[in-house]
């Protein structure tokens, strides 16, 4: 069982790794540069991932959403409060980096890709009803909650606004957002996507995962790609340390096995391409967020195979 583990690991994180690498050869072949890489990142933001998003979450059912709150809380916990502690540290403690970066780096610490890689990992190890749970609350509790609370501060760094009700707004009108909250609205009410339409969406949705690490590989080949120390922080801090911090908290609070298996699992999943997605089209932080998810991803081998065999 577990060389099973790792081999479907290692071949879950490998299309990752080729589609990144595969945007560098483009980029070193010329056929695209950096500023394909900002269009590419705009259509994944505007088109391809709320189509995604809006299709998954309408897909889920809403006894999945209201099933298992232990589960949520602990999630909520362990995203939303790494993202809003991290964030803190980085304000008050890393004085000559710009603002906008240090969100972007709050956001790689608190932000698995549990779409992605988490879809592969976490049916192998935990039953397909409860790894459908972690996934869709995952997906909810990012898109709901951490996302709107980002874009509320891009636009306040930014100066797109000056009053609260018109950045509240602004938030809402993102296409990330609107489709996230609109899926989840309709979700608690009832509505459920019907099969049938579910390709229609899928059509551009599906793209948004490979397109995103695509420009990744563009952005690092005309960056520079040295493991630095802060590339050697953020690795740490998301691969070991905040699913470290999270076991110890749930084991203070002597919480059920299986709740503290699926969680510590989810947060030890690599870094999703949303901060890098984010740094390209704010122009900021972006060497270094796309260099993190790189780095995160290929480290994965090695510490979510540490933490999956540790809790089997």
């Amino acid at each position: 069982m577990n060389t099973k583990v790792i081999i479907t690991l290692i071949f879950a994180l490998l299309p990752i790794i080729i589609t990144i690498c595969l945007g560098m050869l483009a980029g070193k072949l010329g056929d695209f540069d950096k500023s394909d890489a900002t269009k590419f990142t705009k259509l994944i933001l505007k088109y391809a991932l709320p189509m995604n998003i809006f299709n998954g979450i309408l897909s889920t059912p809403r006894k999945i959403i209201i099933e298992d709150l232990p589960l949520a809380g602990w999630l909520l916990l362990a995203m939303v409060g790494t993202y809003v502690i991290a964030y803190c540290i980085f304000r008050f403690g890393a004085k000559k980096t710009d603002p906008i970066t240090k969100i972007f780096r709050a956001l790689a610490y608190a932000n698995p890709s549990v779409p992605f890689i988490g879809s592969a990992i976490l049916p192998l190890l935990f039953a397909e009803s409860v790894a459908s749970i972690d996934i869709g609350i995952s997906t909810l509790l990012i898109n709901v909650i951490l996302l709107p609370i980002i874009f509320a501060q891009l636009s306040n760094l930014s100066g797109e606004q000056t009053t609260i009700g018109t950045r509240i707004k602004s938030t809402l009108k993102k296409p990330l957002v609107f489709s996230a909250l609109s899926s989840f609205i309709l979700v608690l009410c009832g509505v459920q996507m019907p099969v049938l339409l579910q390709p229609t969406f899928q059509q551009i949705g599906k793209v948004s995962g490979g397109l995103a690490m695509f420009a990744t590989g563009i952005i690092l080949y005309t960056s520079d790609l040295k493991l630095t120390k802060q590339i050697s922080i953020n690795v740490l801090c998301k691969n070991i340390i905040v699913p470290v911090v999270i076991l110890g908290l749930m084991m203070a609070f002597h919480m059920p096995s299986d709740v503290t298996r699926i969680v510590v699992v989810t947060l030890s999943i690599p870094t999703a391409t949303m901060s890098s997605n984010l740094a390209i089209r704010y122009q900021k932080g972006e060497v270094e967020m796309a260099a993190t998810q790189f780095y995160s991803t290929v480290a994965a081998v090695v510490t979510l195979s540490a933490f999956m065999l540790l809790l089997s």
